[in-house]
């Protein structure tokens, strides 16, 4: 039998070889650093499945990756089944429909209902109108839709009532009339419903505040740090140097959180505020497409001359808001020199030149020419000519200016015979020509790209996606005069929401291409522009004079123009700055250049004493002490004490009692090294070590003593707080009373802690100090004060035994799921249900709907979370109201202020996603939705389908089929597709024409796989009896041994072999009474249930008919003959 997406993940990729795959180091004990809170130090144990010590996140492969990735599971399993090429039973292909035919009374009821909602949804938005819209002052214009809300909501109230009150004729006679009007309605209160906050909204956002953001840019000043910026950042688009520019400006070097770590062994810095930018998110779907020929590129046929199908995947274009920090926002590891830089008057100059040189599409020249002109770029003669005798600077930045003159504005006067006419387009945002025919490459002019539009296998006149070229299924080709970026299988799919659009008009090729052309302003602009952010990338600076008219150019402009020119420039300067620095390393490796020397200015030297040397370089001399005083504050009150070993004054520290009120005690050293910094100074002061007060000091921050003396001192008072740098102790291991062992970790919200026996190393507890602002040693004492523990017995341990304590702990955890797997395995199908209708809430159900006081069939009630939920995948919510009616919500917050039940539409429901998912869940289920059909009590049955890989080749076959091929029908080779009770009472034979007919004809709702047919299996249940028949060309056939024919017998012999039970355990529950016993009961005068005597009289009758069945059992059997059906049973593959 084929695998699921999840079954196939979970037998063949462990949890291990995911955090390996997806670049999670994991340590040969397994161990490693969790990703789902801020680990220091490893605190996953990763194997099969996984599970943090810290946080306390558990669970399997699938589990891992959805969290590690924010996917649902669904999401998650088919992500690693693509990364690890794992091949599984994929989704059945879209149902045909069949409508069932309604009668009057039903159609009438249906017109009503819908007239009734749509206009109530309507009155609640204009009693909204009417209250958000009004005017604030009398001179305010009113707003349309207050106006709106005055003109109609009487006139709706009156429809309302008459849909409550009036007579069945009057209603009919105003649907009749106003159904297109209702429609009309229907339809714009939807479109008004779903303009929510979606993922796409918040994209919507992102970009609305960049197209802002570039009609202020234009500015001299702030135009140049764009430029700056996007120099930085040139493989980026121009959104996202946008985003940078406007959170960022001073930003050099971006990556995500876990890039940093894992490639460049960084953290964020705590507290730090990411960048969001825009981020591609493709996803991959599966479609069928016609077979073609490799080399005709025509479709294969069949034996039948039937076009072949086949899968393919294509990726569907996405993209979500993601968070990236900026190099200073991050410690750790010093990074790579990233780019080869040239300062000051451009070093290595002829090499940099020949760089350009080889960079630039036409020859370069130098010319004596006039002052003002520091060269140009001719399209006639196809060449660049500079301006002699410039600085190397001035040189430099002309001629990246005249480059990308030659690269963008190369506009040679092209003769172009086609005077064809084509229709004007918007394709993916870039402006185009469309024609219905194949259009000519060979006599294209250079600069304009010719594609092809792929129709739909089932209209192909209905455009697709669109190729290089298209050889069937051709839905017209297109002109653009920039390249289109394919994906790796050479196409780009076209959305509703971008994608191809007809913009009205039409054109020549020569009057587009002259429509296209740019004014000089905007060429220059365009390359003095590209010539800045190569120049800074660089580190040439060219100044600042050329930005001047920068902000008089932008006026005017549209939106659409501004952002072209920066596409333009980002693209180019991207492209130029990669060849130039690829060239420039080539040449200086060519030449023997070092690219990375830098030049150091010449200054003069200093002098200094002979004798002068660094402090930190001082050899350790003199000696240091250590005292103890009662009162450190004044150390003249009480007891005092110096001259010290480190032991004698923590023991004399200790002795010192605690109800003395002279002061606070403490612990301090004495220097004795003859310097300016010679004598006593306090380290402990009551239970804290000041390191920051030493550390401020040069002399004690860089005197070995000194540090010595404060490390050993900490380290033999684990109990006592370090204020300072090592106070940025983010993890430790302390012994409780020789009898706990306590783990402590920093987290993003505080502090992670992990409780474990010291005898057995068992995991007792854990939990989250939600207090960052304690240090370690507070956090430890509020935990063991909250826990319970001792804390004067506190003493640190060493934090390699957190390895030692995670493994064993883990390998208990690991034998408790096995017992409790096991302990689980035993049956209990006789508690579980057949296939349920999918409710979009399984919290609440239509019962609890009715007793709250609404009635509508057609609405599913949902909980207010899970109507949240539902609202922003983009399903129409209603608020239900106790009256009986409901209101559509336009805007989540009427969700969260709603105290009662909310409700989708079941149609809606029916034909969303969630739905689909819902139903497609349970083929994950076979082993335990058959277990719970062969053990119903009541008639049911179950359909089978051949699995999805079919790997005998056998759908749609027929049994005469099957035999001469020697092939037997296999339950393993067949997926359980749909299992209920029979509704209708009947024989075999019956029941299994109304079932073929009911899978055809009227599905039910839930049914999402193909209709009944050829090579389907239905399994009856009635009388606790199970037989098998296979749907064949005409009629049905039994089969014996597909499944159990007495599954209760069966389960329990299985139970009995698989626990060594001397006696089953399904039926040897109390001895249920005869109706012999019953009558003796209520002879003696005891008091009988009827129902008890009814069920004994059914049930004696059942094993009378049972015994005839066994006697004819034992009988010789005779030959099976299939009889001839009715004629209405006969159908064809």
């Amino acid at each position: 039998m084929a695998e699921n997406v999840f079954e196939a993940v979970k037998q063949s990729v462990s949890t291990r070889e995911a955090a390996a795959f997806y670049g999670i180091e994991v340590k040969r004990n397994g161990m490693a650093c969790c990703p789902f809170h801020d680990d220091k130090n490893p605190s996953m144990k990763v194997d099969q499945r996984f599970h943090c010590f810290g946080c306390g996140e558990d669970g399997d492969v699938i589990d891992f990756t959805a969290k590690l990735f924010n996917l649902s599971p669904k999401e998650a399993a088919e992500k690693l089944a693509q990364d690890f090429g794992l091949i599984y039973d994929s989704q059945a292909p879209p149902r045909r429909r069949y409508v069932r035919q309604k009668n009057e009374a039903q159609k009438f009821r249906e017109d009503r209902q819908r007239c009734y909602r749509v206009l109530s949804d309507y009155y609640y938005l204009l009693k909204k109108w009417e209250a958000d819209r009004s005017p604030r002052t009398p001179e305010e214009e009113p707003h349309p839709r207050f106006v709106e809300a005055i003109q109609k909501k009487t006139y709706v109230e009156y429809l309302l009532d008459l849909f409550l009150y009036e007579s069945e004729e009057e209603q009919k006679a105003w649907i009749a009339e106003h159904t297109a009007e209702i429609t009309h309605l229907e339809r714009r209160l939807k479109i008004m419903a779903e303009n929510k906050p979606t993922n796409r909204e918040r994209l919507r956002e992102i970009t609305d505040g960049i197209e802002q953001g570039i009609k202020e840019l234009f500015e001299s000043e702030k135009y140049m740090r764009y430029l700056s910026v996007m120099s930085r950042f040139h493989r980026y688009s121009v959104n996202n140097t946008m985003l940078i520019y406007m959170q960022k400006p001073d930003a050099t070097l971006v990556a995500g959180y876990n890039k940093w770590k894992d490639q460049f062994e960084r953290h964020v810095k705590k507290g730090e505020h990411g960048i969001t930018i825009i981020a591609p998110t493709p996803y991959k779907k599966k479609i069928e497409e016609q077979k073609l020929d490799p080399d005709t590129k025509a479709p294969i046929l069949d034996k039948e001359g039937k076009i072949v199908t086949e899968e393919k995947e294509i990726e569907i274009p996405m993209f979500r808001p993601v968070k990236v920090f900026d190099v200073s926002q991050t410690d750790g590891k010093p990074l790579p020199e990233l780019a080869s830089s040239l300062s000051g008057n451009v070093p290595n100059y002829e090499a940099f030149m020949e760089a350009l040189r080889r960079s630039a599409p036409v020859p370069i020249t130098f010319e004596a020419m006039a002052a003002d002109t520091d060269g140009y770029f001719s399209a006639d003669h196809q060449k660049i000519a500079i301006r002699q005798g410039m600085s190397e600077v001035q040189t430099v930045s002309a001629t990246v200016h005249e480059i990308a003159h030659s690269k963008l504005h190369n506009q040679k006067k092209i003769q172009i015979t086609n005077d064809e006419q084509y229709q004007e387009i918007e394709l993916f945002d870039k402006l185009g020509l469309f024609s219905n025919g194949r259009i000519a490459r060979d006599n294209l002019p250079e600069g304009v790209y010719c594609y092809d539009l792929r129709g739909s296998d089932y209209d192909p006149g209905d455009p697709v996606c669109v190729e290089e070229r298209v050889v069937v299924n051709h839905a017209g080709s297109v002109l653009l005069t920039e390249p289109l970026e394919l994906t790796e299988d050479g196409r780009l799919m076209l959305t509703e929401e971008k994608g191809l659009n007809f913009t009205g008009g039409f054109s020549t090729l020569s009057q587009f291409l002259q429509k296209q052309r740019k004014d000089r302003h905007t060429e220059e602009v365009e390359a003095e522009s590209i010539s800045y952010a190569v120049c800074k990338y660089f580190g040439i600076e060219t100044g600042e004079n050329s930005f001047g008219y920068i902000a008089s150019w932008s006026q005017g402009k549209e939106l659409k123009e501004l952002r072209a020119s920066l596409e333009t420039i980002n693209k180019t300067s991207g492209t130029l700055i990669s060849d130039i620095e690829r060239h420039y390393k080539e040449i200086c490796k060519e030449r023997g250049i070092d690219p990375h020397a830098k030049v150091e200015p010449e200054t003069a030297p200093i002098e200094q004493p002979a004798d002068a040397i660094k402090v930190s370089d001082r050899l350790p001399t003199g000696d240091l002490t250590y005292y103890v005083a009662e009162c450190m504050e004044f150390p003249n009150l009480g007891e005092y004490h110096d001259n010290l070993s480190l032991e004698e004054a923590i023991r004399i520290y200790q002795e010192i009692p605690a109800e003395r009120m002279n002061g606070i005690k403490g612990i301090g050293f004495e220097l004795k090294d003859g310097s300016d910094y010679e004598g006593p100074f306090p380290i402990l002061t009551g239970q804290t070590i000041d390191l920051d007060t030493i550390q401020a000091i040069d002399y004690y921050r860089d005197n070995p003593l000194v540090q010595k003396a404060v490390k050993e001192l900490a380290a033999a008072m684990p109990e006592m707080e370090v204020l300072g740098a090592d106070a940025n102790q983010q993890e430790a291991l302390f012994l409780i009373d020789n009898a706990t062992y306590l783990h402590i970790q920093l987290c993003d919200s505080g502090w992670d802690y992990t409780l474990y026996d010291a005898a057995s190393m068992k995991e007792l507890d854990g939990g989250q100090l939600d207090m960052p602002e304690l240090s370690c040693m507070k956090a430890v004492l509020q935990i063991c004060d909250d826990n319970d523990l001792d804390s004067t017995s506190l003493r640190r341990a060493p934090l390699s035994m957190v390895e030692t304590l995670q493994e064993a702990a883990y390998e208990q955890m690991q034998a408790e799921v096995s017992q409790m797997t096991a302990s689980s395995q035993l049956p209990e199908a006789q508690e579980q249900a057949l296939d349920e209708y999918p409710m979009p809430d399984e919290q609440v159900s239509t019962p609890d709907m009715q007793e709250y006081g609404y009635s509508y069939d057609g609405m599913l009630p949902v909980t207010r979370e899970r109507a949240l939920e539902l609202d922003a995948a983009g399903l129409t919510v209603y608020v239900l109201h106790e009256d009986n009616t409901e209101s559509m919500v336009f805007d989540p917050q009427e969700i969260m202020e709603h105290g009662g039940l909310c409700g989708v539409d079941r149609e809606e429901w029916e034909k969303s996603p969630q739905f689909h998912e819902k139903v497609m869940e349970r083929q994950e289920h076979q082993q335990e939705r058959e277990q719970a059909f062969l053990a119903q009590n009541r008639d049911c049955f179950a359909i089978y389908q051949v699995s999805r890989d079919d790997p005998q080749n056998v759908r749609f076959m027929n049994l005469d089929w099957l035999k001469s091929h020697a092939i037997s029908i296999d339950r393993s080779n067949y997926d359980l597709i749909y299992t209920a009770p029979l509704r209708e009472s009947g024989t075999v034979p019956e029941q299994l024409e109304k079932l073929y007919e009911q899978f055809n004809l009227q599905k039910p709702a839930d049914f999402h796989s193909p209709s009944m047919s050829v090579s389907d299996i239905v399994a009856i249940k009635q009388d606790g009896k199970v037989s098998c028949h296979y749907c064949d060309s005409v009629g049905f056939t039994q089969i014996p041994g597909f499944l159990p024919e007495n599954p209760l017998k069966n389960a329990e012999m299985a139970v009995e072999d698989d626990y060594g039970m001397i006696d089953g355990i399904i039926n040897n529950g109390a001895k249920e009474p005869t109706v012999a016993e019953l009558e003796q009961q209520a002879r003696s005068g005891q008091p009988i249930s009827l129902m008890d005597l009814a069920d004994a009289v059914h049930r004696e009758e059942r094993e009378k008919k049972k015994s005839v069945v066994d006697q004819l059992k034992s009988q010789p059997k005779a030959e099976h003959k299939k009889t001839a059906p009715k004629k209405s049973a006969e159908r064809e593959i």
